[in-house]
This record gives C-alpha cells, structure tokens and sequence, in this order.
C-alpha cells in the first residue's frame, strides 16, 4: 500500500509538532498509528521503538494500534532505507540504524561511511583551516615585533623561522582534504 501524500503531510506535521519520543495525552486519544509509524520509520526506529508509545499512552489508559503503526513504520522504513539518506546520515556524522532490509543493508552500510568519511574529513578540515588562521596570525604579531608568550626574543624569533613550514605543510594538509571532499561530493553528487 503506497502512503498517500496527505499521510507524508499529517506524519510530518505531527512530529515537527510533537518533537519527543512519547505522546501527549491528547495524541493518544486522537494519534493516527500509521502516521505515527511512518514517521518512526522513516527516522529509522526499530520496531520495539512501538513500547515508548505505550509506556505514554498506557498513563492514558489508550493502547497503539501495532498493525496500524507497523503498517506505517513499514512504509516510513522505504524512506530511510534508500541511498541517498544513508549517505547524509553520514554527513551528519551518524551510523544507521539497524533496521533495513539484509539485501540492502552491506550497501548502505558502505555508503553511509562515505557519508561519515565526508563528515570526518570536513571536521578535519576546519580545524586544519583554523589551524592555517593561528600561524598566519602568529606570523603577523611576531613580525609587528609582539613576542605573543615567548620568554624571550629568540625564542620569538625561532617560532618566527618555523611558522613558514608549518603553514605549508597545514596548506598541502588543507589542500588533500578539499581534493578528497570533492571527489566524495563528485561520487554522491552533493
């Protein structure tokens, strides 16, 4: 069974509302269990995910409808299992979740840690850019005469001699990372 659009729209918009794993009083009452799957599943939650529901629906003495939410966190799951996702999970810095289907799951697997090589190397880079940043700025200080916390003059002087190679090495540093986050954006098209 294809989810309408209307149930994609009504999943959405209760979530962006409710934002937390456990329901109001009044979205136990009123929940729809198949939009309420399908928002899990397309956040990649495993079926047991179902007990937090109950655990705040059962204060309201309000029990899921399991076939409704499976149903939908079945078609939810068609979301998060695709490429594309597995990949920006990984540019978020994330794993999956374990809830795709086996014929699948080695090749999302492989992708979403492209994604996180993408997202580790982007790290990298801007500490490495900030790194780039203190040099230059260390380099201008020592040579408008400030000592920055040297004890002395020469040992100003000596960090002065240095910053040059340490930049450059920083830059060719820099410079790899960009080549390597271009090739990953060439691969997965973003």
């Amino acid at each position: 069974m294809k989810i309408s659009s209307t149930l994609l729209i009504v999943a959405a918009a209760f979530f962006g509302l409710t934002g937390c794993a456990t329901l109001s009083k009044q979205e136990c009452m009123t929940g729809n269990w198949q939009a309420i799957g399908f928002a899990d599943g397309a956040a990649g939650r495993t079926a047991d995910y179902l007990n937090n529901h109950n655990k705040a629906c059962a204060k309201v003495g309000v029990a899921a409808d399991y076939k409704a939410w499976e149903q939908g966190r079945k078609e939810g799951l068609k979301q998060y299992c695709n490429e594309t996702n597995a990949y920006q999970i990984g540019r978020r810095g994330s794993q999956m979740s374990p809830v795709c289907p086996a014929n699948v799951t080695a090749k999302l697997e492989r992708i979403n840690a492209n994604g996180r090589q993408y997202y580790s190397l982007n790290k990298q880079l801007g500490i490495e850019q900030e790194r780039l940043k203190k040099y230059q700025d260390d380099f201008d200080k020592l040579r408008s005469g400030d000592n920055l916390n040297f004890t002395s003059e020469k040992e100003a002087r000596s960090y002065l001699i240095q910053l040059p190679a340490k930049a450059s090495k920083v830059s060719e540093r820099i410079k790899n990372i960009e080549q390597a986050l271009e090739q990953l954006q060439i691969k997965y098209g973003y």
